[in-house]
C-alpha cells in the first residue's frame, strides 16, 4: 500500500488506506455488520488518533471498528434501561 512519491524536489512516501480496507476487516468479524456510515466514522476514528509510533495497520482499524462496536452495544445497553 505505500508509494514512494518522487515530484520534482519533493519526495515522500504516500500510504493509502481506502473504504474497501475498511470493509475488508469488518468482514472478518463474526456477529457484526458495519454499514458505510460506521466504516466512515471508523475511519474518522483511525485519523483521529493517528499516532505515527504505530502508523496505520490491519491491528489499528480493528481497533477503531471495535470502538463501534462497543459504543452500539452501549447505546443499545441505554435504549434498555430507559
Amino acid at each position: 500500500m505505500a508509494k514512494l512519491i518522487v515530484d520534482g524536489q519533493k519526495s515522500y512516501i504516500e500510504d493509502t488506506w481506502d473504504l474497501e480496507d475498511f470493509r475488508s476487516v469488518a468482514d472478518g468479524y463474526d456477529t457484526e455488520t458495519f454499514t458505510d456510515d460506521e466504516l466512515i466514522k471508523a475511519m474518522e476514528l483511525v485519523e483521529i488518533n493517528f499516532d505515527a509510533n504505530l502508523g496505520i495497520n490491519w491491528d489499528t482499524i480493528e481497533a477503531a471498528l471495535d470502538v463501534i462496536v462497543w459504543n452500539r452495544k452501549r447505546e443499545r445497553d441505554n435504549a434498555d434501561s430507559k
